[in-house]
């Protein structure tokens, strides 16, 4: 909750600059909370204090803008946790399908054609590797993800071999 400045009642500068202090403090103590609406309502406090402070305080009014800039900083930031756990969230969610679906692959092997398990295979390396190029794509990629990622890429391709050989030792 931001708090609550009297504008008109403040006449000198260690009025404006107190009233800023209590402004940064609630600043703090919102974005610590990860309080989105409470920085919200500190940007437009903040704003407020730009607009009715007077000429004699503009050091102030440079703070406040900077101050403006750091909460919506905080907000984009916060933001792109939410995307990227998200992000993370599903491509753990298909990766669990994918395991499953090539355990399920291993155990079904022989009764299954071989070409079309192959083609399973083939499948399901293309979309690791899709997720992989996405995981890769983000500005911040999440390093166990993507080892995570070759590793179960590889088990595909390592399953594919085993097959291939089979095959043609059966030949």
């Amino acid at each position: 909750m931001p708090p609550r400045i009297e504008f008109d009642e403040l006449l000198t500068i260690e009025d404006w600059s107190g009233a800023l202090r209590r402004i940064l403090e609630a600043a703090v103590k919102a974005t610590e909370a990860k309080d989105a609406l409470g920085r919200q309502d500190l940007m437009e406090l903040l704003l407020t204090f730009i607009k009715r402070s007077p000429a004699k305080v503009e050091v102030l009014d440079m703070i406040a803008r900077e101050a403006i800039e750091d909460l919506s900083l905080a907000e984009i930031s916060a933001s792109l946790e939410r995307m990227i756990s998200a992000r993370n969230a599903g491509l753990n969610r298909s990766i669990a399908l994918i395991d499953a679906v090539a355990a399920e692959s291993k155990e079904d092997a022989r009764s299954l054609q071989l070409e079309s398990t192959l083609d399973a295979l083939t499948k399901a390396r293309a979309g690791v590797e899709a997720l992989n190029r996405i995981e890769k794509a983000l500005s911040r990629p999440d390093t166990n993800l993507l080892d995570q990622l070759k590793a179960t890429g590889e088990a595909i391709s390592a399953a594919a071999r085993a097959i291939r050989l089979q095959e043609a030792d059966a030949a």
